[in-house]
């Protein structure tokens, strides 16, 4: 039995010895059995029965730790979060226009933020905005808050920019750099509006009119215009209403509606045109029967289908503007190729009515 354990142990110590050569490069469990080995041979060595031998004493060396997490970084007192703003960069407005832009910040520090922390401007283009202002609410760590500033577009067109800040109740700025920038542009005028157009019809006034005769017979009220029996000639004299035309009014159109009216004898034949002229009276007396055959009349006809119609008459456009904001206009009509005839017959053109038809921009 002894011989065959000493066979024993000695393969064991053969295997052994090669690792026991190298055992720097052992884990701590391949050193406890080359340990064990070498207690083994010890005793076969000395004659003890293993049995008998005390095992040996092991120490291990000690497990390295694992290295821990590293100490955080307290947060600061004031520190915000840039979260939202209105108005982009670039956004257009009209020159001198009002508008307030606002930003929205985030509390991430520790301390809250009262209301004597404040927006401050810093450079650039101010824009009408304020120098400071203060926050309107207390804001605690982890909370946000909208910070606005009215501003007002600057009166000349260009690229503008301001830069604002934000201070603590120090005064310390620890939001440097938040901004707002525009583009300022010239407010085109709106096309001119058509003018306000308006037509009005002015009608003869009977009793401040009538016809004056060769010799200064006033017959008021009566508009006969030619000779008469006597061969006397006859002007007569009209009075329109013009006060239904506001004063600053432009007269664009005049329209002369004398188509009321009747014939005695041969007017057209024997006395050729009548002649239309501007002509201002009240009272009516003889002093206003012109002698002659004047220049500068605004209308001419020479015979019934003439008279019979409507029509526009551009040469009395300026003389209807001439009196316009007065109260008056006035006219005289007469035949000026010849005061008469010579027959001792009556020819003449006996008006009933008359109009004219005014168009007109208002002031």
């Amino acid at each position: 039995m002894r011989s065959t354990f000493k066979y024993i142990t000695a393969c064991l110590v053969m295997m052994l010895i090669p690792l026991a050569c190298i055992g720097g490069g052992l884990s701590e469990a391949e050193k406890l059995q080359t340990a064990v080995a070498q207690t083994l041979t010890a005793s076969v060595e000395d004659g003890t029965p293993p049995e008998e031998q005390p095992l040996p004493t092991i120490t291990l060396a000690p497990t390295a730790t694992e290295p821990g997490d590293p100490t955080a970084t307290p947060k600061p007192c004031n520190k915000a979060e840039f979260v939202s703003e209105t108005i982009p960069d670039g956004t257009e407005f009209d020159v001198n226009e009002n508008f307030t832009k606002t930003w929205r910040l985030k509390n991430i520090g520790t301390c809250t933020w009262n209301t004597n922390y404040e927006m401050v401007f810093g450079s650039g283009d101010q824009m009408s905005g304020p120098a400071k202002k203060k926050l309107t609410q207390q804001v605690a760590p982890g909370e946000s808050v909208d910070i606005s500033v009215d501003l007002k577009a600057p009166n000349v067109e260009g690229t503008y920019k301001g830069i604002w800040k934000v201070a603590d109740d120090n005064g310390t700025h620890f939001v440097h750099s938040i901004w707002v920038e525009i583009e300022a542009k010239a407010v085109l005028a709106p096309p001119p509006l058509p003018p306000a157009v308006a037509a009005l019809t002015l009608n003869y006034v009977s009793a401040e009119g009538g016809s004056v005769r060769t010799g200064g017979d006033v017959r008021a009220a009566l508009y006969n215009v030619g000779d008469d029996f006597q061969n006397k000639g006859s002007q007569v004299f009209v009075s329109f209403d013009m006060t239904g035309i506001p004063a600053g009014s432009t007269i664009t159109e005049v329209i002369v509606d004398f188509t009321h009216y009747d014939t005695l004898g041969n007017p057209w034949g024997s006395l050729n045109c009548l002649r239309l002229y501007k002509h201002d009276f009240l009272p009516l007396d003889a002093g206003d029967y012109f002698a002659g055959a004047p220049a500068g009349a605004l209308v001419k006809w020479c015979n019934d289908a003439q008279l019979s119609v409507s029509h526009a008459d551009p040469d009395l456009i300026s003389a209807v503007q001439s009196k316009v904001g007065s109260n008056k206009f006035q006219v005289r009509l007469q035949f000026n190729d010849k005061v008469h005839d010579g027959d001792l017959d009556a020819d003449m053109v006996r008006f009933i009515a008359m109009k004219l038809h005014v168009t007109y921009e208002l002031p």
